[in-house]
């Protein structure tokens, strides 16, 4: 089952333990490429009341591309007031 334009995947149900533990449903694992012993990273989405996991190498990337981005900014932030700089 799919939602909000193919982003989102019903994988199937959890029950949570008496520890809080739950176990990723197989398809859900498969999708992300996680294997045992791998480090997620949980995040709550307060606005939902939602968890979710990304796996360390997609944060990582999401991040080095973020940090891309904020340097692309900065640049040229700094090439407009210089610009602005020469024309005054």
């Amino acid at each position: 089952m799919k939602y909000h334009a193919n982003c989102i995947n019903l994988v199937g149900t959890v029950t949570v333990g008496p520890k809080g533990q739950v176990v990723i449903p197989v398809e859900a694992r498969e999708k992300m490429g996680v294997k045992p012993g791998d480090k997620l990273i949980a995040l709550f989405l307060d606005d939902h009341k939602t968890v979710s996991f990304v796996t360390e190498s997609e944060m990582q990337t999401m991040i080095n591309k973020m940090g891309s981005h904020l340097t692309h900014m900065s640049e040229e932030l700094s090439n407009a007031n210089q610009t602005e700089g020469t024309s005054n």
